[in-house]
């Protein structure tokens, strides 16, 4: 057995490094949307094909984890390749920088990325108690965003003054990711020894399997449904309108990328870290499903900031600030929500449903929001959004309302 000291030592540093690695990249992937229409002039179609794909792609992240948990002696190869494999398409933007390969490149990085979580997740929970992996991972975070600011100023100055740096620096920020995951590649795993599974002793995997599990457990748990359909309302209201803001930016409002980098990064970040306490106090005192409401509620203003933004950037920068606090709540009560809608029970199906359903509306909402900017233009696509996401939190709120009723 492994020094547990030494592992813990070893993936401290690893969790930090990994953190400030990342982020260049992850600063510039935000950006994407703006720069496939800006700089390659990318049509509705074409952006909403890319917002749909970021999402849906969530649908094979069950098969990939459920691959992981029964074959717990291969996390570390799992955890590398699907590093590599989600930055190896970067590296040859500089030589193949058109629309589709970058929307290729985009997909496969969100993929990989999203695949190799459960090993990397897994490797923490072996190698840190489970105080030392909170207070870690948070304040990994909190570093990243505070990188992520700085770097939104340099982006914002580097992209206005030489418009297709842009290029170069995906490739380099893809050359510092595959660095981190070799970082991570080269911890010690304690207890890697247990639990071990042969292939032959694992169930084999079903491709409708998910989705009969997640139907039988919304049957079986109502809240849970109600919880489902809300934030599904309110999460579609927002990507409905993803290939009009695209539009909305570079047409309309005619944002520099230093605007952009600056609302994306700065400003959002700003929201992000210093709402984060807040919304952990709140998920202590509030009910659950008013939170989520709230949330839902904030998906809906966003739109509607953006709009006021034609008089002047401090409405833009409004909005990316409240997109920031909306995103910190959204993060916390979508990534704990199947921990408390489980309570002493096993979360994971919980979560699989919450990944399968951010999946299914990534498959829809994109596409049909970018169809009817087309015949409609941006504001009343805006409109419709902004209604989704609010009716989210209403339903929210009513149906909560109805069953303390029944109950009383």
């Amino acid at each position: 057995m492994k020094s547990y000291d030494l592992c813990f030592r070893k993936t401290k540093a690893a969790l930090l490094w990994t953190s400030l690695l990342n982020e260049p990249f992850i600063a510039l992937y935000a950006l994407m949307p703006f720069i496939l229409r800006k700089d390659l002039e990318a049509t509705l179609f074409q952006i909403s094909f890319f917002t749909m794909l970021k999402p849906a792609v969530s649908l094979f992240s069950f098969y990939w984890s459920s691959w992981i948990s029964c074959r717990k002696d291969r996390l570390r190869s799992n955890l590398i390749g699907a590093g590599i494999l989600a930055r190896l398409p970067f590296l040859f933007v500089p030589f193949i920088g058109n629309v589709w390969y970058l929307i290729f490149a985009g997909a496969t990085y969100m993929l990989f990325s999203r695949a190799g979580i459960p090993a990397w997740m897994e490797i923490l929970k072996l190698n840190m108690p489970r105080t030392s992996r909170e207070k870690l991972f948070s304040v990994s975070q909190s570093l990243g965003f505070a990188e992520g600011i700085l770097i939104a100023l340099g982006l914002g100055v580097l992209l206005d003054t030489y418009s297709s740096f842009w290029q170069i620096l995906f490739m380099l920020g893809g050359l510092l990711g595959i660095f981190s995951t070799l970082i991570q590649g080269r911890l010690p795993i304690c207890g890697e020894e247990v639990g071990k599974k042969k292939l032959e002793e694992c169930a084999p995997l079903s491709f409708f399997a998910p989705w009969k599990e997640a139907w039988q457990l919304i049957r079986k748990r109502p809240d849970f449904a109600r919880f489902q359909w809300g934030f599904m309302a309110g999460g579609a209201g927002y990507m409905l309108i993803v290939p009009a803001l695209s539009l909305y930016y570079a047409d309309v409002l005619s944002l520099s990328h230093m605007d952009m980098a600056l609302g994306r990064c700065l400003f959002m970040g700003l929201g992000y870290v210093i709402s984060s306490p807040c919304w952990a106090w709140a998920m202590n005192k509030y009910e659950f499903s008013r939170l989520t409401a709230v949330i839902c509620v904030g998906f809906g203003l966003f739109p509607l900031l953006i709009l006021f933004a034609s008089m002047g950037l401090f409405w833009f920068f409004l909005a990316f600030i409240l997109w920031g606090v909306v995103q910190a709540g959204s993060h916390l009560l979508w990534n704990l929500s199947g921990t408390i809608y489980a309570g002493s029970g096993d979360s994971s199906p919980y979560t699989s449903v919450n990944v399968l359903s951010v999946g299914l509306r990534g498959c829809i909402a994109p596409l049909l929001g970018g169809f009817l900017c087309d015949f409609m233009g941006p504001v009343p696509v805006f409109t419709i959004g902004m209604v989704t996401s609010i009716y989210g939190g209403w339903h929210l709120i009513y149906s909560q309302r109805n069953r303390a009723v029944v109950e009383k």
